[in-house]
């Protein structure tokens, strides 16, 4: 029999703290996702763009300006897409930066303006396509 029963709840306690807990606050980064993540966005990126610009392929309008800038966001894409398959990174790179780029541009007129609502959901959807940019210009075909 136990002298202390607190000793018996500190065993237990420092049993499920070593088996339970250390192993999930010692955790190393899941490597193997790395590379499916990559192809998760590239495919989430042709079809968000797919789906916020596809109805601009249809109009041909090479005399507008916005319907030029939709249509590198779709090339851009579509090549960030293809340039995972190639040898050489300098395609997703290129492609990365020109996303990147383009949502900045997107951004800037947003911000000027001055009338910025907290939750403004055009804002927040070109800075993360400018974070996806910058993620592929910066590791490439990894």
């Amino acid at each position: 029999m136990l002298k202390n029963p607190n000793n018996s709840c500190n065993f237990a306690r420092n049993l499920f703290i070593q088996n339970a807990l250390y192993p999930i606050l010692l955790m190393k980064p899941l490597k193997n996702l790395e590379i499916a993540s990559l192809w998760l966005l590239r495919i989430g990126i042709v079809f968000l763009f797919i789906a916020m610009y596809g109805k601009t392929i249809s109009m041909w309008a090479f005399d507008n300006f916005r319907w030029i800038i939709n249509m590198v966001y779709l090339f851009s894409s579509f090549s960030l897409f293809i340039g995972g398959f190639l040898k050489k990174s300098t395609v997703t790179i290129v492609s990365g930066l020109i996303i990147a780029a383009i949502s900045i541009y997107q951004i800037v007129p947003i911000v000027a303006d001055g009338n910025i609502a907290i939750f403004e959901s055009s804002l927040f959807q070109y800075i993360v396509m400018a974070g996806l940019g910058m993620l592929f210009a910066a590791v490439g075909n990894k």
